[in-house]
């Protein structure tokens, strides 16, 4: 059954549903972007926005995929490059911190 349905499908309904996976990516990568400024430290929601929108953008043509993939790669990596930067700027403090908790515990 599923074989004819796979017959009856036009090359449109292929390269839409290419699109709405490519687009979905985008947006997915564009969210988990966004989401991952509202945790401390969360690096690995960046991570998987930026090989998300690495994917997305593999596939994208000049849609909107595309843009959204860029944004979230953009958002991406000023996430990282803030968290490094107060990284190095704080590091002492947060060993301090981190000497604290150790203590408490």
């Amino acid at each position: 059954m599923s074989a004819d349905v796979e017959r009856q499908q036009s090359p449109s309904d292929s390269s839409a549903r290419s699109l709405g996976r490519t687009e979905g990516l985008a947006t997915a990568a564009l969210a988990l972007s966004l989401v991952s400024f509202v945790n401390l430290l969360g690096a690995e929601k960046a991570l998987l926005a930026i090989v998300l929108a690495a994917l997305a953008l593999g596939r994208a043509g000049a849609s909107r995929a595309r843009s959204r993939s860029l944004v979230a790669l953009g958002f991406s990596l000023v996430y990282l490059l803030t968290l490094a930067v107060v990284l190095v700027a704080f590091h002492d403090k947060l060993a301090h911190l981190i000497q604290l908790l150790r203590e408490l515990g």
